[in-house]
């Protein structure tokens, strides 16, 4: 339950805390003094958005912060799962930065909004105004049934199947129709793989380019090459006799000057590396001194334009390019020959999925189908106490021929509240009273179904007086008894039926407006209650007839 809510910098709220206790407690107080405004503060703690345009003072954080008493309630393993520590009560709070951001904490560990919503959905459940709306909505409807049948681990098993189902399906369907679309470029990729294979490429064609102008520069090397080593080796006058020719003269007088002897060493060098050098031509040359193989260049010739041809077509650079199209290819091609034995495989496993999760829908239809005149009973049961004895509830179940998230069904709620009208769908045939007090046993009936902690009501009295709205208060009062819940209110036969008022009130001055809350003592609460029976002007009757709610 709810133990405390303070709020610091929202909206109208400068600063305020309220202590709240068990049972029933009633917030009453004028239109436009603030009730909403609390109930949207509570909202930020329970991991609704921020409206960063509510910051009062924009120079300071906006913070809300409740505690909440968490015994008995079975938490435990949420806080473990989220990596929490474990205390109770449990402090959650929000915090809202001038600049905009906006971070939430439980025991003081920051944790994201969705796991704020989470916990949220253990604690406490708020009706506002609009949620009034929900009654029309047939996933709503499908709940309070889900909820009634008391299966939460079979829905729950039901979800996480048929999200497993779904998952496989959409695989299944993405492997389909990658075979359809590698079926239909199959043929041409065969061919491109086939027209690779057969000119088996290897790295060693790297240097095909080198050797096709080798080749067709043949003659020209083999002339230049024997030139050189004319003028280098193979004549009187060559370059190596005149390099020796200098080495020995110079040793003959190096001796003499130390100049000398350096210039020596430098051409004895310079002959040393042009002998190498000569060598390494004489070697090179003896390749050409052969006969000129023609077949070879227009082998080579071919390969090249083949190289050539398949790079431009599979636009790449590299013979490394070609071998990784190819190895690509050979992937796709093995792929699809065993994509068959895949599909299969995991179409079983579809099969085999969703039997399992139909089975489990039909238990959901079996539990849901066999509730329904309980239901029926107990709503109209209690529409009866809240002054329509003549209401009837009709649920219809809308079947599907195909399995969805929902299961096999949902349901229409129909309702009637006069004799001789056959039931309708509640958004075609209720008053606002009507629907008012619909939501009551609605809420009433999830409330005692999943125990929850608390349980916020905004003016779900709207549109009823007199002694409906004592009946409605009832109601509340009995919900009171196994949770704490809260009402704001503007009937006084309602805040009459609170264990403890609180009153709300905006106190203006000439700077701003804010919103303050307080505990009305008993004498307080008689003349607030005279108040909402009277209006301003407060008269002994009045007086008497708070005294008389009070005592009720």
């Amino acid at each position: 339950m709810l133990n405390r809510l303070s709020i610091n910098n929202y909206a109208l709220i400068d600063e305020l805390s309220i202590d709240l206790k068990t049972g029933f407690t009633a917030i009453t107080g004028e239109t436009g003094a603030g009730k909403s405004i609390l109930i949207s503060a509570l909202g930020l703690i329970l991991g609704e958005r921020a409206d960063f345009k509510a910051i009062a003072n924009i120079d300071k954080k906006c913070i809300v912060e409740g505690e909440f008493n968490i015994a008995n309630y079975n938490l435990e393993s949420f806080f473990e799962n989220n990596d929490l520590d474990f205390i109770n009560p449990t402090l959650i709070r929000r915090e809202i930065t001038p600049a905009g951001r906006s971070r939430a904490f439980v025991n003081d560990t920051p944790v994201s909004l969705n796991q704020l919503k989470e916990l949220a959905s253990f604690l406490i459940d708020i009706h506002s105004q609009h949620q009034t709306l929900l009654l029309n909505s047939q996933d709503y409807q499908l709940k309070l049934v889900d909820t009634y049948c008391n299966h939460q681990d079979i829905l729950s098993q039901f979800k996480s199947e048929y999200q497993s189902y779904l998952s496989k399906q959409k695989e299944l369907d993405e492997l389909i129709e990658n075979e359809n679309q590698l079926s239909r470029e199959l043929d041409y990729k065969q061919f491109l793989f086939d027209e690779l294979e057969e000119a088996k490429f290897s790295l060693e064609d790297k240097t095909i380019e080198e050797e096709v102008n080798k080749l067709e520069n043949f003659e020209e090397i083999q002339q230049k090459l024997n030139q050189i080593m004319l003028i280098s080796d193979n004549s009187e006058s060559s370059v190596s006799s005149l390099l020796s020719n200098i080495v020995v003269t110079l040793d003959s007088v190096r001796k003499n000057d130390s100049k000398i002897d350096a210039l020596n060493s430098r051409f004895n060098s310079i002959w040393i590396e042009f002998k190498d050098c000569v060598s390494d031509l004489e070697n090179l040359a003896s390749n050409y001194n052969i006969d000129f193989d023609a077949k070879q260049l227009l082998f080579l010739q071919e390969r090249f334009s083949l190289i050539n041809k398949l790079l431009q077509k599979h636009n790449v650079n590299t013979i490394e390019d070609l071998l990784e199209v190819h190895s690509n290819l050979s992937k796709d091609l093995e792929q699809f020959h065993s994509m068959d034995k895949n599909i299969e495989s995991l179409r079983n496993e579809c099969y085999k999925t969703f039997s399992m999760v139909s089975k489990t829908a039909q238990i959901l239809s079996k539990n849901r189908i066999s509730i329904l005149p309980n239901i029926q009973k107990e709503l109209q049961g209690l529409l009866a106490n809240l002054g329509m004895p003549n209401a009837r509830v009709k649920i219809v179940t809308n079947s599907y021929d195909k399995l969805n998230a929902k299961g096999y069904e949902d349901f229409t709620f129909c309702f009637t509240s006069n004799k001789g009208i056959e039931p309708k769908q509640i958004s075609s045939i209720a008053s606002g009273g009507e629907l008012s007090r619909l939501m009551l046993c609605f809420k009433y009936i999830l409330a005692q179904k999943t125990s929850l902690p608390s349980v916020i009501f905004d003016e779900i009295d709207s549109g009823v007086s007199g002694e409906i709205a004592h009946k409605m208060a009832d109601l509340m009062s009995h919900m009171s008894k196994s949770m704490q819940v809260i009402s704001i209110t503007h009937l006084p036969q309602v805040a009459a039926k609170g264990s403890v008022q609180l009153l709300v009130s905006k106190l203006e001055t000439s700077e701003k407006a804010q919103t303050k809350i307080k505990e009305l003592l008993p004498e307080e609460r008689i003349v607030e209650l005279a108040k909402m029976l009277s209006g301003k002007t407060i008269t002994d009757s009045s007086l008497s007839n708070a005294r008389d709610l009070l005592n009720t």
